[in-house]
């Protein structure tokens, strides 16, 4: 029982003690039925009393039928009120299986239902909340009913753009955070939170100081210094790099921080947004939904309900009193109303006390009150006018909750509008039944050329190229799931025309009861373009180096993939050849206006490629027909609808003139930033390539000259690679010993085979006795097995080639064969030899006839001569003999010695 009703009854019980008089006691019991049945029509809550065995209504307040927006009759029985509340079969049983099992359990908690939906007779749905009071000693049934549409409305308008924002954030895989002047957290996103617990091991919130500790001296300084220039009110972009230990990989960001300031321009902090990280969403905090729901009537009601007369004293007031101004009821009853308001709110509120007095009953009036403490507190009123009993009726309901969720809803969508507006990315939201763009941020405007009036008008397949449109149809024909994520890389058309290709990362989502796309977009068209390029250039590279095909070849397919990057250009190679150019590679230009071309001159004014070969420096011709460059040649590049060539001279590293970039357009056009840079790689791979096949081709000269000369010296030249003992041998190793030239990969087992046995000690050298030994000439004679079986006298030198540690890399030497030479020197010591012998022979012959002649000598005795002369002659003899021995010894010695 309600504590109105009790005081009303208590006070009847007090009179009735106190009367006498029955006649007196009847009237007066009339009167307080009256008051009661009064109070009961003027309340703002729907009150009915149904009779428990047939259901049959006794009371329908005027305000139970304004609610459920049906006449009373319609509601007098419990029957008819469910047929009419609830028109959808489905939903009623649900309803009344609900109600009819609480009210069996007799569980006076579980007979309160908030937020069902009933249907007036107009069609209109209602949100309600309803309760039961069984009354059962008197078979009665008290129903109270409360109308919270506009309560739920508000609720469903938080979370709506709650959704809204969350949808933002945490569609997004950059990383979106705020931090206050204090390097304090204010708000950040999922993502952010993540990389910063991988990074540090520790989990960051709301208010910690963002430098941790943990991120080194060195990173701290860092971010001090980035935040600082936003706390100065620069707005900017840094790139940064990071190791992500989760991933193991490098990863690189674009940062990009805004100062923040608060509705009174003051700096609050910065807000940062790192793209190219993981995806998460930042998350914001939403303030509790205001308990608005009515959950008890009368003093079990969170709202405070009184009675005020018509000079606004205070007549009664519910036990709420006490929750909402810190007045007991007691303390209030009897008093004024406006000494209570607070008095800047108070002359409004006397204009609507009399707007109310004048018969107009007033929903949703706010004014503010001040409480016993001291404090205000915002009131929400329901307020019916009496005019029998000259009564103002009024529900009054704390507005605090309610004044913060307005707040949060104001701020929240403040930071939703700020950080959509500001988002580095473009941002689409548009209608997933129409296709058509709901909204769109500034970035959007500036990246497609479009103004938002413009791309409001369109949808979403406006901004897809051509062949993309299929896809979006069959996305949404598909009608993902509203609570996934969807990606993809597509292509979009800008205003003027051009196609960029991008990165798609959205939500689906129901707003209102519609459901909406929002695409985040990211520009990837400068990155992939240069990606491709990075391929094509390592893809020509290689072809280059393998020398498979011809300079002309590897030029046109260069040429041809740089004119499918850009769309629109032909590419031309013009040669130097003399003081004229040579078309060398134009995949794409005719044959006849390569002919007509042929050998222009190199000099000046004499169209683009022969000017910029003759200045060397680049000449940009952006219309032909004009150009006094193009004096000679514009007719005939007006044949083949040529408008615009840009040359660009090729140059050697002693600048010096290779060949000639040309790219042509069929329309009047300048060079992008983007060409130019295109251009710029390709005349420096082109230049690579020119030279490296210059160098191909003077070392295969050099080489055919080495091999000609080491053929023509007769000599084998060698070279040992001592890591893996392959050792190359010249074109002479088949020609002079018939062993197969060339290269022979394990070396060291032929070698040893082929060595003399008797040479093999003193020859055979190791790899690793080379490699770290300190040898660095080698010389010997040995002997040599050729194919035949036959060994060859070999005169075989070797030089070592050290790196700078000293560490032998290979071994260069050349084996000639010197059998002819030995053989000669055989045969001469043989002859020797035999000279020799015939010496020894004929001295030691002759010396013995002369010994013979020299002891007969000495036995002839002079006294016996008969003649002086004899004598002579003997002595002349003796001293010729005697010379002719000393002869014979001389040559005995010679030869001995």
């Amino acid at each position: 029982m309600s504590p109105m009703k009790d005081f009303l009854l208590r006070q009847l019980h007090a009179d009735m003690e106190t009367q006498v008089d029955q006649g007196n006691l009847a009237k007066m019991l009339e009167e307080k039925s009256t008051l009661i049945e009064t109070i009961l029509q003027n309340l703002p809550i729907g009150i009915a009393v149904n009779k428990m065995d047939d259901g049959k209504a006794s009371v329908v307040n005027n305000q139970f039928s304004e609610i459920y927006g049906w006449p009373g009759d319609d509601l007098a029985d419990v029957e008819s009120f469910f047929k009419k509340v609830y028109p959808d079969a489905a939903y009623r049983n649900e309803i009344i299986s609900r109600i009819m099992s609480d009210i069996k359990s007799a569980d006076p908690m579980r007979m309160s239902w908030n937020g069902l939906t009933v249907t007036t007779n107009k069609g209109e749905k209602r949100i309600v909340n309803a309760k039961k009071i069984p009354l059962y000693d008197q078979n009665l049934m008290i129903s109270t009913v409360t109308d919270v549409t506009t309560e739920f409305n508000q609720a469903n308008e938080l979370k709506s753009a709650k959704a809204k924002q969350d949808a933002l954030i945490n569609g997004t895989p950059d990383l979106i955070w705020s931090v206050d002047t204090e390097y304090r957290l204010i708000a950040a996103n999922e993502s952010f939170r993540q990389l910063m617990k991988t990074l540090s091991g520790k989990t960051i919130r709301e208010g910690d100081n963002v430098l941790i500790k943990e991120f080194g001296v060195e990173q701290i300084s860092k971010w001090k210094l980035l935040y600082g220039r936003a706390f100065k009110g620069e707005r900017f972009t840094v790139k940064d790099q990071y190791y992500n230990p989760v991933k193991q990989i490098m990863e690189h960001t674009l940062i990009s921080l805004s100062p923040m300031f608060n509705e009174e321009n003051v700096l609050a902090g910065v807000i940062c947004y790192s793209r190219d990280t993981t995806e998460y969403a930042q998350k914001i905090r939403i303030l509790e939904k205001s308990k608005a729901n009515l959950e008890k009537i009368m003093d079990s009601s969170m709202d405070m309900i009184c009675s005020i007369d018509a000079w606004d004293n205070i007549l009664s007031v519910s036990a709420a009193s006490e929750a909402i101004l810190g007045y007991k009821p007691e303390e209030l009853t009897g008093k004024k109303l406006f000494d209570f308001v607070y008095p800047p709110d108070r002359e409004k509120t006397e204009q609507t006390a009399k707007y109310v007095i004048a018969g107009h009953s007033l929903t949703n009036f706010e004014n503010r009150y001040v409480r016993k403490d001291g404090s205000v507190v915002p009131l929400i009123w329901s307020v019916k006018w009496d005019p029998k009993d000259k009564v103002r009726y009024g529900i009054a309901r704390d507005a605090t909750e309610i004044k913060k969720s307005e707040a949060a809803l104001i701020e929240s969508e403040k930071i939703y509008k700020y950080l959509f507006n500001k988002n580095p990315l473009p941002i689409f939201i548009w209608d997933f039944a129409t296709h058509r763009i709901i909204d769109c941020n500034e970035e959007a405007v500036r990246k497609y050329g479009f103004i938002r009036e413009e791309i409001l008008l369109l949808n979403i397949n406006d901004l897809r190229a051509p062949l993309e449109q299929p896809t979006i149809q069959e996305f949404v024909e598909t009608g993902k799931s509203l609570d996934g994520f969807y990606r993809g890389r597509r292509q979009h058309k800008k205003k003027n025309g051009e196609i960029i290709f991008v990165d798609i990362t959205g939500q689906l989502m129901d707003f209102r009861g519609k459901k909406i796309a929002m695409s985040i977009v990211n520009d990837i068209t400068e990155s992939r373009h240069y990606q491709e390029m990075d391929n094509l250039e390592k893809n020509i590279l290689e072809m280059a180096a393998k020398s498979d095909k011809s300079l002309g070849e590897i030029i046109d397919i260069y040429l041809t993939g740089v004119e499918a990057l850009h769309p629109g250009m032909l590419c031309s190679i013009q040669e130097k050849r003399g003081n004229k150019l040579y078309n060398l590679s134009s995949p794409s230009l005719p044959a006849e206006y390569l002919e007509t071309i042929r050998g222009v001159e190199i000099a000046d004014n004499v169209g683009s490629c022969g000017t910029a070969a003759f200045l060397k420096q680049k000449v940009i011709v952006t219309d032909i027909s004009t150009d006094v460059r193009w004096a000679n040649y514009k007719e005939v590049a007006g044949k083949y609808q040529l408008k615009t060539c840009w040359s660009f001279p090729i140059l050697d590293r002693k600048n010096n003139v290779l060949a000639t970039l040309a790219c042509y357009y069929r329309e009047i056009k300048a060079p992008a930033e983007r060409e130019e840079k295109t251009i710029e790689r390709v005349g420096q791979i082109i230049q690579t390539i020119f030279e490296s096949y210059q160098r191909e081709h003077a070392l295969q000269i050099s080489n055919e000259r080495f091999e000609h000369a080491a053929e023509a010296a007769s000599e084998i030249i060698w070279d040992w690679e001592l890591d893996t003992d392959a050792v190359h041998y010249s074109g002479n190793m088949k020609k002079l010993f018939g062993h197969q030239s060339g290269l022979i990969e394990n070396n060291l087992p032929f070698y040893f085979d082929h060595v003399h046995p008797d040479d093999r000690e003193k020859v055979v050298l190791y790899p690793n006795e080379v490699k770290y030994g300190t040898m660095v000439d080698w010389t010997q004679e040995y002997r040599f097995r050729k194919a035949d079986g036959n060994y060859a006298y070999v005169l075989d030198k070797g030089t070592v080639v050290r790196d700078e540690n000293g560490l032998g890399l290979r071994m260069i030497g050349a084996m000639q064969d010197i059998t002819s030479i030995k053989e000669n020197e055989m045969r001469i010591t043989q002859q020797n030899q035999r000279l020799m012998e015939i010496a020894l022979i004929n001295a030691h012959e002759i010396r013995r006839p002369v010994a013979t002649i020299l002891g007969l000598m000495q036995l002839i005795n002079k006294k016996m001569l008969k003649e002086e002369s004899d004598g002579e002659i003997i002595d002349h003899l003796e001293t010729v003999t005697q010379e002719l021995d000393d002869v014979i010894r001389r040559i005995i010695d010679k030869t001995v010695n």
